[in-house]
């Protein structure tokens, strides 16, 4: 969906109106403010997306800048549909001024160029695909490193690839991208080039942790939650599961389970809501029969002398439960955890 059109107090300025009749209409509910100067009625402000009224404080803040500014970090990872969760506090802008107070109200600037490794998405520039994953790994806790470093490995969906890319240049670039994504965006990055990327650090610290969240990632993984999962797992000290464990059901069709514990026969299912709620999931079947359907699914891999374990965003916020639910499985835990090395 396109973002709506800004109303901006230049605008005002340009034909001689008064802006404060834009301030007036804001006090009185007619107008939502979106960013400094920028307003945009509040039916529009209504039908987006949290993260599409976060693409719009972005293209406010494009509209004041004097040059385009650069996004990066967490601001660019929207664009690229990497596995971050939840919204973005700030807009996070590249700079290559070294001083002190580079962040502001509303603005987080990371030090970087504004002209190399830099790609554009429709009206923004922006960090490629690279750059952005190796920011988001070297400010995030290892399970969220995780899933950006899983989710950058990861081809576009046929159903997601939806923005488009390109080198800056003068010429317009007439696209429209999407701010409210979860499939990955772009050409999936390859594991020597993040190694290359940690490698090219100047910290060593940096480089330690970068690679651990590399040489851990995997290109398998279906989702967020199940990355952030097959971490929390790992640092409880569970063993390593398969990803993606095909089973053949009894109509001939196969069925993948989101980890595998082979040793102990248990599949482990991240349930998250997404997959009901996808409308390109379950052929199109009302919510009802999808949650049947799924149960038919795990009842025939049962069939298989299977065990299962199941959670879902609650029960993974709760170390103790979620790590519950693997040992009543039959998952072996090592009481000591492990750390990323």
């Amino acid at each position: 969906m396109d973002l709506p059109r800004l109303i901006r107090s230049a605008d005002y300025d340009n034909v001689g109106d008064d802006r404060r009749k834009l301030t007036q209409l804001h006090r009185s509910g007619n107008l939502m403010r979106v960013y400094r100067g920028h307003y945009v009625s509040p039916a529009d402000w209504n039908r987006l997306s949290r993260r599409e009224r976060y693409g719009l404080r972005a293209t406010a803040h494009s509209n004041l800048a004097t040059a385009g500014p650069v996004f990066c970090h967490a601001t660019a990872a929207l664009l690229w549909g990497l596995w971050i969760v939840g919204i973005p506090l700030k807009l996070h802008v590249m700079t290559e001024v070294t001083s002190s107070g580079r962040n502001t109200k509303g603005i987080t600037r990371h030090i970087g160029s504004l002209t190399e490794n830099v790609v554009r998405c429709g009206p923004y520039l922006l960090a490629d695909k690279r750059t952005t994953t190796l920011q988001l790994i070297n400010s995030l806790s290892f399970p969220f490193a995780v899933a950006v470093c899983d989710s950058s490995l990861r081809p576009p969906e046929k159903r997601g690839g939806v923005n488009l890319f390109a080198e800056p240049g003068p010429e317009p670039f007439l696209h429209s991208p999407a701010w409210d994504t979860d499939s990955p965006q772009g050409k999936p990055l390859l594991l020597a080039d993040l190694r290359a990327g940690a490698d090219a650090m100047r910290s060593a610290a940096a480089r330690k942790r970068t690679l651990a969240v590399v040489n851990f990632a995997s290109a398998l993984s279906g989702s967020a939650g199940e990355s952030l999962s097959r971490a929390k797992m790992f640092e409880m000290g569970f063993p390593e599961p398969i990803l993606q464990e095909k089973f053949v059901l009894a109509d001939g069709s196969d069925a993948f389970v989101d980890f595998w514990f082979k040793k102990q026969r248990v599949a482990g299912e991240f349930d998250g809501l997404g997959k009901y709620l996808r409308s390109d999931w379950g052929g199109g079947l009302p919510l009802q029969e999808r949650i049947i359907a799924e149960k038919k699914r795990e009842d025939q891999i049962r069939a298989h002398g299977v065990g299962f374990a199941r959670w879902d965003w609650n029960d993974m916020k709760n170390r103790e439960r979620m790590a519950y639910i693997l040992r009543q499985a039959g998952v072996p835990q090592d009481r000591f955890g492990r750390r990323p090395n």
